[in-house]
């Protein structure tokens, strides 16, 4: 799990230090503050740590890891020094620290057209690549960027590497093996069920390489060839998790809402293992909330805390009050929650970027989304109140 980040001289941070919780991390802050860019950074950094374990030389890996933050960016120009802090004098510099001692660091100029590379990887990582989800919907978009027909260069003019890679692991098999690990972790059992229950059905990918929604609920049903055994079992051993189809009749998925196709990226990324808690690297998302109608947010947030519960790292960027105490509220500190607030924000006297972390919502100060609802409060009593 990754445990410090250090921003030095990157787009919109001189000098940006950063501690995550393993469990939940929240990230808030105006537009322009930098909170898509955190994001991109982490994903293209633990990406970065995990190929280290390749045999590439240092040359052809630096070109790879360098390659692919231009993907994940999508400059107007084909050189890291883009990302450089405007003004900056000093070089660039991108810190990443797991706590099992694994660290990455890349540097680079406003010249410079790849990075310097130092790591510490050897080999022993055990989690799977980080999974990014984007703000927009990535569903209804597979069948185009996979199509025979597609042009690769417009499409990665279009669409920068969030939306490429997430695509990839969407349609990536292993949904056959889902109920059988459902059988066998009845915590992931309860949280695809969940999922299902949110929206009122699947998503899954079908021969005509298409997602396409399928109605329907799952039921858990006791097995009668398991539950005659003679020896003790618990109850999930006696027992059959199946989806239980509501009409034969699927529909595409860019004629269901955009926010369930949000809801079915979650649930189809942990029925084919791309995201496995406790086994893959962190969960970054940004903006879970946008298109998602606010009666959702209250069981998604369950669902979230359920995933870090069992081990997986979490760290969102969003705008929404709703969302933000929902994840204030819902926290059960006897179950090992833990949701850290880190709220971006430009310093008043120096104009640069700084950051404020706090382990209660109550306790951030600088945040526009509670300034702006309060101020929506108060107008409301005033007009109430004939003033």
């Amino acid at each position: 799990m990754i445990t410090n980040l250090r921003f030095e001289n990157f787009t919109v941070f001189d000098d940006l230090r950063l501690s995550l919780s393993p469990r939940v991390n929240v990230v808030i802050g105006s537009n322009g503050t930098g909170k898509t860019h955190l994001l991109k950074a982490i994903y293209g950094l633990g990406l970065a740590l995990q190929s280290r374990r390749g045999g590439k030389s240092d040359k052809e890996f630096s070109a790879d890891v360098s390659q692919k933050f231009l993907r994940i960016f999508l400059p107007e120009q084909n050189r890291v020094g883009i990302l450089h802090a405007k003004g900056a004098r000093n070089p660039g510099r991108l810190t990443l620290e797991n706590n099992d001692d694994s660290r990455i660091s890349v540097s680079f100029s406003g010249r410079s057209k790849y990075f310097e590379i130092e790591s510490s990887a050897k080999g022993s990582l055990t989690s799977t690549q980080p999974v990014f989800i984007p703000t927009k919907e990535v569903l209804s978009l597979v069948r185009g960027m996979r199509h025979l027909d597609h042009d690769q260069a417009t499409l990665e003019m279009i669409f920068d590497d969030g939306y490429i890679d997430l695509a990839e692991l969407l349609v990536r098999s292993g949904e056959d093996n889902t109920h059988s690990r459902m059988e066998d972790d009845p915590r992931l059992s309860s949280i695809l069920r969940e999922l299902v229950a949110l929206v009122g059905g699947r998503y899954q990918w079908t021969e005509d390489d298409a997602f396409k929604f399928q109605p329907g609920h799952y039921v858990v049903k006791a097995d009668p060839a398991r539950s005659g055994s003679t020896v003790a079992r618990a109850y999930q051993d006696s027992t059959v998790t199946r989806f239980v189809p509501k009409s034969p009749q699927a529909f595409s998925s860019s004629m269901t809402a955009e926010g369930y196709r949000k809801i079915g990226i979650l649930h189809r990324l942990l029925s084919n293992g791309a995201i496995n808690p406790g086994k893959t690297s962190v969960l970054l998302w940004d903006e879970p909330e946008a298109n998602l109608n606010p009666k959702l947010m209250k069981k998604l947030v369950q669902v979230l805390l359920e995933l870090s519960r069992n081990g997986q790292q979490i760290v969102l960027a969003t705008h929404d009050y709703v969302l933000l105490k929902w994840l204030d509220l819902l926290v059960d500190k006897g179950k090992g929650d833990h949701v850290k607030f880190h709220t971006l924000y430009r310093h008043p006297q120096t104009q640069k970027m700084d950051v404020e972390s706090a382990d209660s919502y109550s306790l951030i100060s600088k945040t526009a989304i509670s300034d702006t609802f309060a101020e929506l409060f108060d107008a409301d009593m005033k007009r109430a109140l004939g003033e």
